[in-house]
């Protein structure tokens, strides 16, 4: 939208309802739609002039699934899968992760995890949102709080009054270092490449990672405008300054030249311009999101590494459970305001930290330990359950409870945050 006329925002008729979203990214996108969805009145403020997908094809679980069916998002020709293994690079099998069916029957999913291109994610996404919520080409430079309401400046001298402010604009947010102060974008020393193939006839009911001593190559199944795909992804050590290869492609194969089929299948039928390279950056978590009338969401939140496989996914849910957490209420209250974020902090930043802090520990047990740690490390996934325990503790309880919540919610049931006691103190891994 690029007519937006800030000389008309007008403050009454609208106030208590009025929210700003700074960054249209799946995090923007789901926040605008929940909380339209609750009436109120949101514009999402994005800096570039067009809104579109960057990367390739990511995961999402049961719990996104869910959440978008709420906002009347189409989900049932994504491809689905209810196993995830870890094997080693020859193909050996180290860790079964299975999910309960019975849930899985009452999420009306077939499987856990659901392969998406990103552009895709989205067209859907968008087609949710009004041609009106939408500003783009406006650059976030600053907010001032008022007894009033919020005030946010851009670029160009051009202002939005607002009385609730969220900063969904990503690992380098502005909102969240006004709030919150300066913290530094840390390197996890690892860099993953994500990649997608057409292939046929491989096993579509399972997502497999294969660990050789440093690298991992992972993949799952994609339904790509009516194709049968796999996602991919790349995982390796990597220097904050190290280059990207020439040619990619033969890069990954020379590392990956020992790993068992169907590896070298899927990196063969891979064209060079379905490959994208991240470096994986991380900040230091925080213990609330939220202050006065501004909150964050998404990467701005809780910037994570691929072990979560969950950064969007993660967005998404913030967007919604905010959605809920606000609901009924009126923003022009500031008092009113922080009740809900608290109990929206409540329910999502030691959650998403576990998760962060979890995919950060993996990280670097597989990708950056020292050579005794590796061999430990190994011998205890190849000879005992220890691993398997721990990640199934880590990755799926916690999932699996936050669905059942979502399902509820969805029932009409009254949502209520997460207790403290609901958290163990030690969610550290140990193998």
């Amino acid at each position: 939208m690029e007519n937006f006329n800030f000389e008309k925002n007008s403050q009454e008729p609208n106030k208590g309802k009025r929210v700003a979203i700074i960054g249209a990214g799946p995090g923007g996108l789901s926040a605008g739609i929940a909380l339209q969805q609750e009436g109120f009145d949101v514009k999402i403020f994005e800096r570039h002039k067009q809104t579109k997908a960057l990367g390739g094809a990511i995961i999402l679980n049961a719990i996104g699934i869910n959440i978008l069916r709420s906002y009347g998002i189409k989900t049932d020709d994504m491809a689905t899968t209810a196993i995830q293994r870890f094997r080693r690079f020859d193909g050996h099998q180290r860790v079964l992760q299975q999910f309960d069916s019975s849930l899985l029957n009452k999420a009306n999913v077939s499987g856990w995890m659901a392969g998406l291109m990103r552009s895709e994610l989205y067209e859907r996404l968008l087609n949710k949102i009004p041609d009106d919520m939408i500003v783009n080409n406006h650059d976030f430079i600053s907010y001032e709080e008022g007894s009033e309401g919020i005030n946010i400046l851009f670029e160009g001298g051009k202002s939005y009054t607002a009385d609730l402010l969220i900063g969904a604009d990503g690992v380098n947010s502005l909102v969240r270092q006004q709030l919150w102060g300066k913290s530094e974008l840390q390197h996890l020393g690892i860099a993953v490449w994500l990649g997608w193939s057409e292939v046929e006839g491989l096993n579509r009911n399972e997502i497999v990672l294969n660990h050789s001593d440093i690298f991992q190559f992972g993949y799952a199944p994609l339904v790509f405008k009516g194709k049968n795909c796999f996602e991919w992804w790349f995982v390796e050590p990597c220097g904050e300054n190290q280059p990207e290869p020439n040619d990619p492609l033969s890069y990954i194969r020379d590392r990956l030249k020992n790993f068992a089929e169907p590896v070298p299948e899927i990196l063969n039928a891979t064209k060079p311009q379905n490959l994208f390279r991240w470096l994986i950056k991380y900040r230091e978590p925080l213990n609330a999101w939220s202050k006065g009338r501004v909150t964050i969401i998404g990467d701005a939140a809780h910037p994570t590494s691929p072990y979560a496989a969950y950064g969007a996914g993660m967005a998404i849910e913030d967007g919604y459970f905010l959605g809920k957490y606000l609901q009924g209420l009126d923003l022009s209250d500031v008092t009113v305001i922080q009740t809900g974020l608290g109990k929206y902090d409540n329910q999502r930043v030691k959650y998403t930290n576990h998760v962060v802090d979890f995919a950060r520990t993996l990280g670097k047990i597989f990708h950056n330990a020292p050579k005794p740690v590796r061999i430990l490390r190994d011998f205890l996934l190849d000879f005992t359950k220890i691993p398997e325990r721990n990640i199934v503790k880590n990755s799926i309880e916690e999932a699996e409870s936050l669905l059942k919540t979502v399902l509820d919610l969805e029932k009409g049931n009254q949502l209520s945050p997460l207790t403290e006691a609901e958290y163990e103190e030690d969610k550290s891994v140990k193998f």
